[in-house]
């Protein structure tokens, strides 16, 4: 039997070397391998699919950085803002004859995209309609009016903060470096109210003293920052008596946190009349994040099983190689310094293909990533002879057609393409996806549609019967 097996793989890994060398030939003629009925029927075929546009709606997902700005590129107009708790520093009491000096939120962002010299306003309200419950769902396009009324009392600065990404305001120091950073002081009579929110008993008990802060930018069309940390600097001083002679003087700081401790919510806007000019687009399908635009990829499930079960009559039947190649068109390749709106958006290093029905599922960790449900390719490229490089997504989802091949559920089976980020971790030997979530920064992808003149959306398929 062993001997057998070891036979059979060697032959069986032939064939589909043979078919995927000479395709086309296969493709039109059929296998030529006797089927006797203990023979092993080997096929190669080529299906059309489907696709269209979808709009996934506000994605509930915890952040980890925040986008804040507006940004006008060929693919719309995104505005996006956030709304955040503080964490407080749980048990702690000021000294009894503590002073405020002042209050300060810093905004630490890794990085900018589009204009770093265009410049933005932005503005600090209070979170004064109520806060979050922290087990509460919190999608992307939840209305901001549900936890702040945007009245003049409740701005936190005294005008709007005028910036720039290339000129920040001050820098921090980590361990990967200085971080640009934004610090913005707020004014006397909310700086007051935040140090005079002081039971810090417990999480609870502070944030129904003060629900949390709401960033937006108020004019800008040409800069999104990715803020990866924010907080609140409270500055006070005390004094007390040394050895009952000398007064001495005490200034410290008290910080309050956005962490994960507590929730943050990442708002993003598109416009509607950009995303139906979207929708109309022929010729190309788009994967835009986070504005939360798919693109779905609809496989003729019964046509396909018809033609395997024809091919391959009453046989067990195998999917052994089913290479679905996504071209990717608006890959910038250029300088930095050349970019314009057409090519601030590129496309997600990262895509996701996975059922429709399993998406919000996968996101809430409910299900993991498996080659029969959901799997995940990384944006290649390949230069050719004349120096001419193109990109792609590539995935095989053989896995996922043999299994549903033989569960017969679906007249048709519907995947969405979403970008996201993955995170690894990589020893000597091997590399463990850590994580796979939803991509929050601002990405475009470009695929030709299945209504393309030219090009066809087509999945080939190398199957088996034993």
């Amino acid at each position: 039997m062993t001997r057998q097996i070891q036979f059979v793989f060697p032959l069986l890994a032939f064939l589909l070397f043979s078919f995927s060398s000479c395709k086309d030939d296969v493709i039109g003629a059929g296998s030529s391998v006797l089927e006797s009925e203990d023979s092993i029927i080997v096929r190669a075929d080529t299906f059309s699919l489907t696709s269209s546009l979808v709009r996934g709606g506000g994605v509930t997902a915890t952040p980890d950085s925040f986008l804040l700005g507006e940004l006008d590129s060929k693919y719309g107009h995104l505005h996006a803002d956030l709304l955040a708790q503080l964490a407080c520093p749980v048990g702690f009491v000021y000294p009894e004859n503590a002073v405020l000096d002042s209050v300060c939120l810093f905004l630490y962002y890794r990085y900018s995209q589009g204009d770093e010299n265009a410049p933005l306003a932005i503005n600090v309200y209070a979170m004064d309609r109520g806060t979050f419950a922290y087990n509460e769902p919190l999608p992307s396009d939840t209305a901001v009016s549900t936890y702040c009324s945007l009245n003049d009392s409740t701005k936190m600065l005294d005008y709007p903060a005028i910036v720039t990404a290339k000129r920040y305001t001050d820098s921090t120091y980590t361990s990967n470096g200085y971080v640009p950073t934004i610090t913005l002081r707020l004014n006397s009579k909310w700086a007051q109210k935040i140090f005079e929110a002081n039971d810090y008993s417990s999480q609870e008990a502070f944030c129904r003293q003060f629900g949390g802060i709401y960033l937006t930018t108020e004019f800008g069309g040409a800069t999104l920052l990715s803020i990866m940390d924010l907080n609140v600097g409270i500055y006070y001083h005390f004094t007390y008596e040394r050895a009952g002679v000398e007064t001495v003087v005490e200034e410290d700081m008290k910080g309050l946190y956005a962490n994960r401790e507590v929730r943050q919510l990442n708002r993003y806007i598109w416009q509607e009349s950009d995303l139906q000019a979207l929708e109309q687009n022929v010729d190309t399908n788009f994967i835009i994040s986070p504005a939360h635009i798919y693109t779905q990829l609809s496989f003729p499930m019964a046509s396909m099983k018809e033609a395997i079960m024809q091919s391959l009559g009453t046989r067990r039947a195998y999917v052994n190689l089913a290479r679905l190649s996504l071209p990717v068109l608006n890959y910038y390749s250029g300088s930095e310094s050349q970019r314009t709106r057409d090519n601030w958006a590129q496309p997600a290093q990262n895509m996701l293909l996975i059922r429709k029905g399993d998406l919000e599922r996968f996101f809430n960790d409910e299900i993991e990533l498996s080659d029969s449900i959901a799997m995940y390719a990384t944006l290649q490229s390949v230069t050719d002879t004349l120096d001419v490089t193109t990109y792609s997504y590539e995935f095989d989802i053989s896995t996922l057609l043999t299994k549903q091949l033989r569960e017969d559920r679906f007249e048709t089976l519907d995947m969405l393409l979403v970008p996201v980020t993955v995170i690894t971790s990589t020893t000597s030997t091997s590399t463990t996806i850590v994580d796979i979530s939803y991509n929050q920064s601002l990405t475009a992808t470009e695929i030709y549609s299945a209504q393309h003149p030219k090009y066809k959306l087509e999945l080939e398929v190398v199957y088996s019967g034993f």
